[in-house]
């Protein structure tokens, strides 16, 4: 799934994935995926349904 997402962004932007953070949680009795990484100034924050695959939650900071 990180790898994916990671690939959809780099698509977006140049540069290089760094601080690469993916965590598997329980949620009122569910699982997802906590994933955040940077592509240059800009950091990408996703929450991934661990059972479905589909995106919960999307967003991205930029750093000035």
């Amino acid at each position: 799934i990180a790898q994916c997402l990671v690939g959809s962004e780099m698509c977006k932007e140049t540069g290089e994935v760094t601080r690469l953070k993916c965590e598997l949680d329980r949620d009122h009795g569910s699982y997802k995926y906590e994933i955040e990484f940077n592509v240059g100034r800009t950091e990408y924050e996703y929450e991934v349904d661990a059972y479905s695959g589909a995106i919960l939650k999307a967003e991205q900071d930029y750093d000035d």
